[in-house]
């Protein structure tokens, strides 16, 4: 691995040159309460789905309390259309009924006045939780600097060399954040516009390379791809 000076100048730049292509992110109108269901019923589910889901519980139950108090079977049947239903309700009313336990209401609104480390530290305590969900809720609701790896920003990022091949996505999340700014429209960009990309560009199988703007900085790209097209080069 290269070391961190030069790790940072080639975020900078991927960052750079993606916002450009992707454009800077748009900030959620979703609270963090709203925005940590979204999360939870995301995982492993195409976006598409997530959507749907999401939508269908707002439309059958007016509040969240509603959600926390329906019968699991009710919910269950309600976000179908993800990945693990079955599991995703109840623990969907568990981390409900813990909040409102603590808190005395639905809101996790709180989240916004608190220091990253406090916040993080506080979702960390329920279960199906990991760090991808917790920087989710925190940047995306909350504007905290604090970056969400997944499957996407951590292939993307890999190939690129600004993590090593055998860094696993929960420890990629203080690598790649010790590479950034601390600044949180900057990281939700770098979020983005690595996401984007790994859908649309430096996909999972054959990636389209000859389309990337960041061949001259790709790992990859340069050690992988570019002696197969230019034999002189091995």
């Amino acid at each position: 691995m290269e070391d961190k000076t030069v790790l940072v100048e080639k975020a900078g730049v991927v960052n750079q040159r993606l916002t450009v292509k992707y454009g800077p992110a748009r900030w959620s109108s979703k609270d963090p309460m709203s925005m940590l269901v979204d999360i939870i019923l995301s995982h492993r589910t195409r976006d598409a789905q997530t959507a749907a889901a999401y939508a269908a519980l707002k439309a059958r139950y007016p509040t969240w309390e509603d959600v926390r108090d329906a019968p699991t079977a009710d919910v269950e049947a309600t976000i179908a259309g993800v990945t693990w239903p079955e599991q995703k309700a109840p623990r969907l009313q568990a981390i409900m009924r813990k909040i409102t336990a603590e808190q005395g209401n639905l809101n996790l609104d709180f989240l916004k006045e608190w220091p990253v480390e406090q916040g993080v530290e506080y979702l960390s305590r329920f279960e199906g939780v990991g760090p991808k969900t917790r920087a989710c809720v925190l940047l995306f609701s909350c504007r905290k600097p604090i970056l969400p790896v997944d499957t996407h920003v951590h292939r993307v990022s890999i190939r690129l060399g600004l993590i090593g091949n055998k860094v696993s996505a929960e420890a990629a999340h203080a690598l790649l954040q010790a590479l950034l700014p601390d600044d949180a429209q900057t990281i939700y960009n770098f979020h983005k516009g690595l996401l984007r990309h790994g859908q649309q560009v430096c996909v999972y199988e054959r990636p389209h390379c000859q389309q990337c703007i960041l061949r001259d900085v790709c790992d990859y790209y340069q050690s992988k791809v570019l002696p197969k097209s230019n034999p002189t080069l091995v």
